[in-house]
């Protein structure tokens, strides 16, 4: 930095007078190159210049036009959202099963386990190709419609709870009914089905599967915020020593259906890779596992998925020696059987929640950012356009002499 003397001082022999003033006043960034020093343009530098100045004009329209436009970016967060609940819609139907066999179910991580999901949910009775039946009405879970009576029993019929009555003189007259108050009392209802009489009068559990009526399911559940399933499975389930079990007639467990068409399952969002899915059993029903991978987002929650299913029959190949051949070796026969293994028929949907967060934000640059861009591109197209410049000078000085 070069600091010129001052000619207007009233003493111009005698000492500077060093003051702040007189050295800001002094100051001079852009020392001047006495008129005797300089050199005329040339055509080469005016042309530079020209060029300088549309290449800097072209780069601040660019700039101009990159400061009015937005830009989305993904910015992936920890879930620091605790203590909430997640919020799944569903509507799923069934098209051979009955309602009376269609139980939701819901268990996580946490150890809370939800039976026979009630609250929120509507059932309609359908039949096998998927039409209402008509004269059927849409009912609350909790009130589902009863087992009609048996006719031939005498109007003065009063079936008995087993002790499990509210009073001494309760009737348990239908195999519903008996069920119900075991489980008011949370008493097991394993053997029911095979000793009371008024199940075995009603033939219950296969009689009502092999009903031929479906069963659509549509509702709402609320679960904690921790990884768990949902599912729909054969059997009366119960909580037992802490654990889930479901339980039912192993020899009825062919019969129970779990062909299913998903027509909708999100989580506070509207959009699920699920919907529109359907699946049927055609030889062998089985278990249907569906896996949910949730990402939380800022506008609710999506899914990816992956699904596996595990037949109820599996074939077995048995080898059985045969007879004595040439040379003194045994034949061996082979035989195939189906052999029905020990899964729970149903549709499961497992769920995990991601730790993340992923958010989609529009990021705009700030002014102070396009004014240091508009500066950096003036300087440095003045600065490599002079080196450029400087060099072809240069070289025409050099052949000038």
């Amino acid at each position: 930095m070069h600091v010129q003397p001052d000619i207007h001082r009233p003493n111009p022999g005698g000492p500077l007078p060093i003051t702040p003033l007189y050295i800001l006043k002094s100051l001079d960034m852009f020392p001047k190159i006495p008129t005797e020093f300089r050199s005329q343009p040339s055509n080469l530098s005016s042309s530079m210049t020209k060029l300088s100045i549309a290449l800097i004009t072209v780069l601040c329209l660019n700039e101009l036009y990159l400061f009015r436009c937005t830009t989305t970016e993904t910015v992936i967060t920890v879930e620091k959202a605790l203590r909430q609940k997640l919020q799944f819609k569903i509507n799923i139907t069934f098209p051979a099963l009955p309602c009376k066999e269609v139980h939701l179910d819901a268990m996580d991580v946490a150890g809370d386990n939800q039976l026979d999901i009630s609250d929120h949910f509507m059932k309609q009775r359908i039949t096998n190709d998927g039409k209402p039946i008509l004269g059927s009405f849409k009912e609350t879970l909790n009130s589902i419609e009863a087992e009609p009576e048996d006719p031939t029993l005498s109007p003065s019929y009063c079936g008995d709870c087993y002790g499990a009555g509210e009073t001494s003189t309760s009737c348990c007259n239908t195999c519903d009914s008996v069920l119900n108050a075991y489980s008011k009392k949370g008493w097991s209802t394993r053997t029911l089905l095979q000793t009371c009489p008024q199940c075995i009068r009603e033939k219950k559990g296969l009689h009502a599967i092999t009903k031929g009526e479906g069963c659509n399911l549509s509702g709402m559940m609320e679960v904690n915020k921790v990884s768990g399933n949902f599912h729909v499975a054969m059997g009366e389930s119960t909580v037992r020593d802490g654990r889930h079990v479901h339980m039912f007639l192993p020899e009825d467990a062919p019969n129970f259906n779990c062909s299913h068409i998903i027509h909708e399952l999100t989580l506070n969002n509207p959009s699920g890779s699920l919907n529109g899915y359907a699946r049927y059993v055609d030889k062998s029903t089985g278990l249907y596992q569906y896996f949910l991978k949730i990402m939380p987002r800022k506008d609710g929650y999506v899914y990816s998925h992956t699904e596996r299913f595990r037949p109820l029959m599996v074939e077995v190949e048995d080898t059985v020696p045969g007879m004595v051949g040439v040379g003194g070796t045994k034949s061996k026969t082979h035989e195939h059987h189906m052999v029905q293994t020990s899964l729970l028929p149903g549709v499961f949907f497992i769920y995990e929640i991601e730790p993340f967060r992923v958010e989609e934000i529009e990021v705009s640059p700030s002014f102070g950012h396009f004014i240091i861009r508009i500066v950096g591109i003036v300087g440095g197209v003045i600065a490599v356009v002079g080196a450029i410049e400087g060099g072809f000078g240069s070289g025409e000085r050099n052949n000038f002499f």
